[in-house]
């Protein structure tokens, strides 16, 4: 496109913006805790999984201060009221694995920076409160085999390191 050089300059932005006025290629930055949720049941380790409609197998996300109310919560502070939320259940430790994961999801033209933990919750059943999403309970080998998404395996090996101690 040829741009008239006497063109306001709001003009010329407008040119360079894509749908909802979002300049192309720039992705938004959003910060997203990853939450490796698991229970002692007599000695075995499980862990929280999601069966989406969609067919993929994920642990539990969250946002970091998404709103006006939380805006200047830590990542731990975020992981904590997202177990709270979305299973109904206060953990019983937070461990920072100081993980940082890049994503890009380009349909949602977002750049997001995934922060993990390990988090244990007392040993019974709960439920995923914010879906219809079908859940399971996995082996950390089973997470291996079963996430579906690169990034959400990255952390396991340290995983490994902090439950074998």
């Amino acid at each position: 496109m040829v741009q008239n050089k006497r063109a306001p300059l709001s003009l010329k932005l407008q040119a360079d913006k894509g749908f909802f006025g979002i300049m192309k290629n720039e992705m938004k930055n959003v910060v997203k805790v990853i939450m490796y949720i698991y229970r002692d049941n007599n000695r075995r380790k499980e862990f929280f999984v999601l069966h989406r409609k969609r067919g993929d197998c994920v642990v539990l996300t969250g946002h970091v201060g998404d709103n006006e109310k939380i805006k200047n919560e830590s990542l731990e502070d975020a992981a904590k009221r997202e177990t709270i939320e979305e299973l109904g259940v206060e953990p019983m430790s937070i461990i920072d694995l100081k993980t940082k994961i890049y994503v890009e999801i380009k349909r949602n033209n977002q750049a997001r920076y995934e922060h993990a933990f390990l988090i244990q919750i007392p040993n019974k059943d709960v439920y995923f409160l914010e879906g219809s999403e079908k859940h399971k309970w996995y082996s950390l080998e089973e997470l291996d085999t079963n996430l579906t998404y690169p990034n959400q395996k990255k952390p396991l090996n340290k995983i490994r390191q902090l439950i074998k101690k």
